[in-house]
């Protein structure tokens, strides 16, 4: 089988290339000049180099393709709009458009459960709920656009797409999140927003792959979109705290009360925009939000329907991060 991918070069699209290859797939891999490909290289990974704003890139990358995966997306939580216009909205357009051309067999759009919205607790939500309608960040704003776009392509060109919402996907080998929190400790920064106890919504790595495989194994997938997570109720302050636990170092996480942060992070925002997005705001709402509310998703359609199953659990995954997380910090040996 031959897989089309976006998003190779990074976390979990270069999970998903690992999976398919050693699987025996050919993938092939739209990826930017500048990204770090050692990896898919050694993996046999054919590339195509280009950006996500070029659609000829996506009709070389679909050409024969069996699977289209479109991972690739500009994930910060603050920055211009049109930036998020161009990537996120324009990129999945250029894909489901050449997923047309080609007469693509299947398709899969990795969104994120961040289109219901972070503003309130959640609790279950299932993939039936609403789109967020009071939105405050681009990144939300861009993947609700998106996912509308995927829809009506399936809907208006019969195109056999599944969209995929994951959660926060975590992981020995992420180079975004963890290094920023592994940062935070080592300059006392690391804190949490009234106390820490609400719930994240963990999407282990490994558990998303295999989510996503199946998706695009099951028939039953196509104009679905599914909700994918670890399924885990684990508090913000216990992640943090097994972090610095897994360190060794003697570090207090402090907390903060959520309106004075909210404001905080506000003018954090507002003087970013002022600078015209030349410097990016070390506080944004997006982030205080997320530390604030229950991120509870429900998984059962997924587990329902494509018999996904999360076998990597909270326990197994921080422990599989210990040698990671301490080479971070302490750095390589």
């Amino acid at each position: 089988m031959k897989v089309a991918l976006t998003g190779a070069s990074g976390f979990l699209g270069g999970a998903l290339a690992k999976t398919y290859r050693e699987r025996g797939d050919e993938v092939v891999a739209l990826v930017r000049n500048s990204a770090d490909v050692s990896m898919l290289e050694e993996l046999g990974v054919k590339l195509i180099y280009g950006e996500l704003t070029e659609p000829e890139n996506f009709l070389n990358l679909l050409d024969s393709a069996d699977l289209g995966i479109h991972c690739a997306a500009m994930t910060v939580d603050f920055g211009p709009w049109e930036d998020f216009q161009a990537i996120n909205i324009g990129g999945v357009v250029h894909f489901m458009e050449a997923c047309k051309v080609h007469k693509c067999p299947k398709a899969v759009y990795i969104s994120s459960v961040a289109v219901y919205g972070n503003g309130r607790n959640h609790l279950g939500t299932d993939e039936d709920a609403p789109y967020e309608s009071i939105i405050i960040d681009n990144y939300t704003r861009s993947k609700i656009i998106a996912e509308r776009k995927v829809f009506d392509y399936h809907q208006s060109h019969k195109i056999p797409v599944t969209i995929i919402r994951p959660g926060y996907i975590w992981g020995a080998g992420d180079r975004v999140a963890m290094p920023k929190m592994i940062d935070a400790i080592k300059t006392g920064k690391m804190a949490v927003v009234d106390g820490g106890v609400n719930l994240m919504n963990l999407a282990h790595v490994d558990n998303m792959v295999q989510g996503i495989m199946l998706a695009a194994e099951k028939d039953i997938s196509i104009g679905r979109a599914y909700n994918l997570t670890d399924g885990s109720k684990v508090s913000t302050s216990r992640f943090f705290k097994n972090i610095v636990d897994i360190v060794g170092v003697d570090y207090r996480l402090r907390s903060f009360p959520y309106v004075p942060v909210y404001v905080a992070a506000y003018f954090c925002e507002l003087y970013a925009i002022i600078r015209r997005y030349k410097i990016y705001p070390p506080l944004t709402r997006y982030t205080v939000r997320m530390g604030k509310y229950d991120q509870v998703f429900d998984i059962s359609r997924a587990m329902y329907e494509l018999g996904y199953k999360p076998r990597i659990l909270y326990n197994e995954g921080m422990a599989r991060m210990i040698s990671y997380i301490r080479g971070l910090y302490y750095g390589q040996k």
